[in-house]
């Protein structure tokens, strides 16, 4: 009764830490008459994502709105009111951990059937960011030519990592570097490119929530389930293009498990895997020659001597051409 009691408090105990993370991630603005730049109060204001309403609110009495605790990705955002032209603001860009700004400006007139749609711009200048870094979504991460983690983390300015390896930020030890998956920290095994729906690479100015950090952060968002059902295969291979035999595949499934009254999706599941196979996981930069086994086999049995002052191990030369004497 003690374990499971334990156990529980302990599970308790992430939840609440992950939810206070997301907590931290919010989405703010105002919103305003294009002609005379007043406040349109109790205007309508919804959150999509993937086409699915994540949530509804209303401005206040000075014509500010405000969602929070919010999974950071990519959203749109659709304004309306009575008298004034629907719109809607399509790849709004919410980044972890900070207060995301975005105004918008209403025109009154009404068309049926039309709705004004417009591209988030990234602001120049983000007040309440104090840190430095980047960051990269999904369909940045798509059309990467690279599927490590660490050389897509390397894109961003002060990192390097040598073959897609670990990673250095701003020159520290590479294990100096911490991972976060979803406001967790992580050792080990990073999730697969595919499942990854935003990355945030964190050099400078480091909050205080990530405690003593000497090199910088990694933090990565996954995808969440779908409103339908969906799933996904990708296979690459070498095996008839080189001799190092690099194979990979990749798989998803995602779907509903419950949905409310009106059709969404309020509990789902995403499942993903990958696999990896390398025949020669450090391929030399030039060619190897080795002495086929008879030849060795011959110089054991006449000079044995010789072959005893040998390390244990096959004879390989990094020469052209061989000669028997």
């Amino acid at each position: 009764m003690n374990e499971a009691l334990r156990n529980t408090l302990i599970l308790l105990t992430f939840l609440v830490i992950a939810q206070t993370g997301l907590a931290q991630t919010s989405l703010q603005g105002k919103i305003t008459d294009a002609d005379n730049a007043e406040a349109i109060i109790f205007c309508n204001v919804a959150l999509y994502k993937n086409g699915v309403l994540v949530v509804g609110t209303e401005t206040d009495l000075d014509g500010n709105y405000s969602i929070s605790s919010l999974d950071p990705s990519t959203y749109d955002l659709e304004v309306s009111y009575v008298g004034y032209q629907t719109q809607r603001v399509v790849g709004i860009l919410v980044s972890a951990g900070r207060v995301n700004k975005l105004d918008v400006s209403l025109s009154q007139g009404v068309v049926l059937d039309e709705v004004i749609v417009t591209d988030y711009k990234v602001p120049l200048i983000e007040q309440d960011n104090t840190t430095s870094g980047g960051v990269v979504t999904s369909e940045q991460i798509r059309n990467l030519p690279t599927k490590s983690i660490a050389a897509i983390a390397a894109s961003t300015a002060g990192i390097s990592s040598r073959d897609g390896e670990n990673v250095a930020i701003r020159g520290s030890r590479t294990n100096a570097t911490d991972y976060y998956i979803d406001g967790i920290r992580v050792f080990g095994t990073i999730v697969p490119q595919s499942e990854i729906d935003q990355l945030q690479v964190i050099t400078g100015g480091i909050e205080a929530r990530y405690g003593d950090v000497t090199g910088g952060i990694i933090s990565i968002t996954t995808k969440g389930p779908s409103n339908e059902l969906s799933g996904g295969l990708e296979l690459e291979t070498s095996e008839f293009l080189d001799a190092f035999g690099y194979n990979e595949a990749n798989a998803y499934l995602s779907g509903p498990i419950v949905r409310n009254k009106s059709g969404k999706s309020i509990l789902g599941y995403r499942l993903s895997s990958r696999f990896l196979f390398q025949k020669e996981n450090n391929p030399p930069a030039s060619d190897i020659f080795t002495a086929p086994k008879s030849l060795l086999n011959t110089w054991k049995r006449t000079q044995p001597e010789r072959w005893a002052a040998l390390p244990l191990q096959p004879v390989s030369f990094s020469i052209a051409k061989m000669s028997r004497h």
